[in-house]
């Protein structure tokens, strides 16, 4: 395996990593390193870190790391490589034709889709043109949600595309308070509770409005580009009594945060196709996490929900209804008991115990 990203917080990583060696498979990957501090969880796999200066940005970033993955890919020889994301691909496929080998493009999102490309029309056509050349060398496509599956058959005029939703392993609910203990909130306090990356024009913007004029804590754990623009948005509303951020989590942690709070938000705004297609893996966290659940009204999620009865579905840039939805919630203690219930009942079918077959059985196709 190859990939640009953290391993300490890439859950879905670490799933595919195990599910294919309890499969019988040796499991060897080459990741970025962003810190010094040892891998926590992952001792079952043969790992070549690749230091990367997270401060230096990605157009220096990119050219370093595959530079310096592609004689490692080399050196592992493998049986078959997996790249995760487009910004691995590269370095993958040019070892994968030095020693004939085959490969599979693990597509976590819709990548030449995501926000951040959504007004940068040249970045996104040099993203695009890059994968339109490299997935034509590739033996197995495998992406997160039907829709965008869908999309890459059609764009690319592929045979298949894998479904690999990234679904959490099943966890027990948890009694946990972790949240209040670590923000010093009251027991009676309400946690409303995103947890994610912070990134361009994904909602949080809309979330953190909506949340004036209510009693409960709205909680963000994570990080990511736009974190400083989201605090000065709370300082500036003179909500940091409704308002508060916790560090990104590692993924063996996050279970105990998420357990300790009242509802989930999953509300993404569809800025780009990435994310109008998303299937985000919070909105399984939250269900596997016993939580009542606030999402989008875009395709795949409203499935989801509506199929699930876990909660409600709203326009992510609509606030007040963002709000009155929440209050609704917050309010209904049956209402919100019921739909904790459907949560938890679904993540007896919404976990990778269930899924991951599809990617043994594609492996073994490959084979």
């Amino acid at each position: 395996m190859v990939a640009f990203t953290d391993l300490n917080f890439d859950y879905r990583i670490y799933r595919e990593a195990t599910s294919l060696r309890r499969a019988g498979h040796q499991v060897v990957i080459v990741a970025s390193s962003f810190n010094l501090a040892p891998l926590k969880g992952w001792d079952d796999f043969e790992i070549y870190p690749i230091p990367l200066d997270r401060s230096r940005s990605l157009r220096r970033l990119y050219p370093f790391f595959w530079q310096r993955a592609y004689p490692l890919l080399v050196k592992t020889q493998p049986d078959a490589y997996h790249a995760h994301d487009l910004d691995s691909l590269w370095p993958a496929v040019r070892a994968a034709q030095r020693l004939d080998l085959p490969i599979v493009y693990d597509a976590h999102e819709f990548w030449t889709e995501q926000s951040s490309l959504v007004n940068r029309p040249l970045m996104r056509s040099c993203w695009r043109l890059l994968e339109q050349r490299l997935i034509r060398r590739v033996d197995r496509v495998i992406t997160v949600s039907g829709s965008i599956a869908q999309s890459l058959r059609e764009r690319y005029r592929l045979d298949e595309v894998v479904v690999l939703r990234n679904l959490p392993l099943f966890r027990h609910k948890v009694q946990s308070n972790l949240i209040r203990e670590t923000l010093g909130l009251s027991d009676d306090r309400p946690v409303v509770l995103y947890q994610g990356g912070f990134l361009t024009e994904n909602g949080l913007r809309e979330q953190i409005e909506a949340t004036a004029g209510l009693a409960a804590a709205l909680v963000l754990i994570g990080d990511g580009p736009s974190e400083q623009a989201l605090r000065n948005q709370v300082r500036a509303e003179g909500l940091e009594d409704r308002v508060y951020f916790i560090s990104r989590v590692p993924f063996y942690q996050l279970h105990n945060y998420t357990c300790s709070a009242d509802l989930g938000l999953c509300l993404i705004k569809g800025t780009g196709k990435s994310f109008y297609y998303s299937l985000p893996n919070k909105l399984f966290e939250y269900m596997m996490a016993g939580l009542p659940v606030l999402a989008s009204n875009f395709p795949e999620m409203e499935r989801i929900v509506r199929e699930t009865h876990i909660g409600a579905t709203v326009n992510p840039t609509n606030i007040a209804a963002i709000r009155a939805q929440v209050a609704s919630f917050l309010d209904n203690a049956a209402q919100r008991e019921a739909y904790a219930k459907a949560s938890l009942q679904a993540a007896r079918h919404y976990n990778w115990e269930r899924e991951a077959a599809q990617l043994t059985q594609l492996y073994e196709t490959l084979a």
